[in-house]
C-alpha cells in the first residue's frame, strides 16, 4: 500500500501552479468500483479558534465583490491510498466559505507553515475541498474547453475543462456543515456523487446530454498551489458526439450553467497531450485545467 498526501515524488508537473498528488497506475482502471471512500471526521479541517474570525471576514469581503457566491458544503480530501485493485480517498466534511477563507486566504501560506509545525502537515489548517474536473473527449477526439467568465469564484477569465464540486446536499439534502455528521454518511454514496457530480457538470456547463457520456475514468488528482494546495480529482469522460455536435449544443446557451463560460474551443488530443508551457492556451490556462492536462499526458488512453 503506498500513502500520497502531497505530490507524486519523482513525477512533476509542467508548471509550478500544480503538483500532482497522485496518478493512476497504467496497469490499473480506476473508476467509481474501483474508488474507495473512508468518511470520518478526522478528515476534517483542524480548527484554529483565532482564525474563524479572519474565514468570516474574507467570505463576506468576497460577498461584497461577488454576491453570487453561495456557501454550500462541501467534501473535504485528506489523502490518499493506492493500493493493488483500487484507490481509497479519505474524505471529511467542509464549506465553500471556509475554502474561500483558508486556501484563498493572504495567509495562507502562514497557515501552511502552522500546519506543517504543529500537525506535520501542511494542509491540516486548510479547508481542501474536493473539486471535480474533466478531459471530455469528443468521438473524433476533440478535448473541450471553455473561457470561464468574470462571474465566476475562481480564475476568472481563463480557459478550463468542465468541472465543479461533488456536493454533500446531493446525498443528504440542502444542510449546514455544522448540521451534517460525516461519519455517519454512506461511504458507497459519496463514492457515486463524486463520479455523478462531475458528470452533471459536464451536462450542465457545456449541454452535452448525459445519455451520450461514458461513465468517468480517474486520471488521478491534482494539488492547486495558486489556491494553497486545494485538490482537484480529474476524470476522463468520453462523448458519443463529434466535436462540431459538441460546439453547436453549447453555442444553443440553454444549459444550467450557462453563465459560468462565455466562449468554447476544441483541440484535438494529440495537441493537448503535446502542450507545453509556451501554448498560447497555457499562458492563460486555469490551473485546475493545467492539472487535468497533466494527468492526461501520464494517462493510458
Amino acid at each position: 500500500m503506498t500513502s500520497i498526501n502531497n505530490k507524486l515524488e519523482n513525477n512533476p508537473s509542467m508548471d509550478p501552479e500544480v503538483e500532482m498528488m497522485f496518478c493512476a497506475p497504467p496497469n490499473i482502471t480506476l473508476n467509481r468500483n474501483s474508488t474507495v471512500v473512508r468518511n470520518s471526521s478526522k478528515f476534517n479541517r483542524n480548527v484554529l479558534p483565532e482564525l474563524e474570525a479572519d474565514i468570516d471576514g474574507i467570505w463576506t469581503d468576497r460577498l461584497k465583490t461577488n454576491p453570487k457566491l453561495y456557501n454550500g458544503t462541501k467534501f473535504r480530501l485528506d489523502s490518499t491510498e493506492l493500493n493493488a485493485n483500487n484507490v481509497k480517498l479519505n474524505i471529511g466534511i467542509t464549506s465553500y466559505k471556509d475554502f474561500i477563507g483558508t486556501n484563498w486566504s493572504p495567509n495562507a501560506t502562514e497557515l501552511q507553515g502552522k500546519g506543517d509545525t504543529h500537525l506535520k502537515n501542511p494542509q491540516a489548517f486548510m479547508s481542501d475541498a474536493l473539486g471535480v474536473g474533466a478531459l471530455l473527449l469528443s468521438l473524433d477526439n476533440y478535448v473541450t474547453f471553455q473561457m470561464r467568465s468574470l462571474d465566476c469564484g475562481e480564475a476568472c477569465g481563463m480557459w478550463d475543462v468542465p468541472g465543479g464540486h461533488a456536493e454533500p446536499k446531493e446525498i443528504v439534502g440542502k444542510k449546514l456543515m455544522t448540521e451534517i455528521d460525516i461519519d455517519d454518511m454512506d461511504s458507497a454514496k459519496i463514492t457515486n456523487e463524486i463520479y455523478d457530480s462531475i458528470l452533471r457538470e459536464v451536462v450542465d456547463e457545456v449541454n452535452v446530454p448525459m445519455k451520450c457520456l461514458s461513465d468517468p475514468l480517474l486520471m488521478g488528482i491534482c494539488r492547486n498551489n495558486t489556491s494553497a494546495g486545494r485538490p482537484s480529482a480529474e476524470f476522463l469522460i468520453r462523448c458519443s458526439l463529434k466535436s462540431n455536435e459538441i460546439r453547436d449544443l453549447y453555442l444553443q446557451g440553454n444549459q444550467a450553467e450557462a453563465d459560468e463560460s462565455t466562449c468554447i474551443r476544441l483541440l484535438t488530443l494529440d495537441e493537448v497531450l503535446n502542450m507545453t508551457g509556451e501554448h498560447e492556451m497555457w499562458k492563460n490556462m486555469a490551473p485546475s485545467s493545467k492539472g487535468c492536462i497533466t494527468l492526461a499526458k501520464h494517462f493510458k488512453f
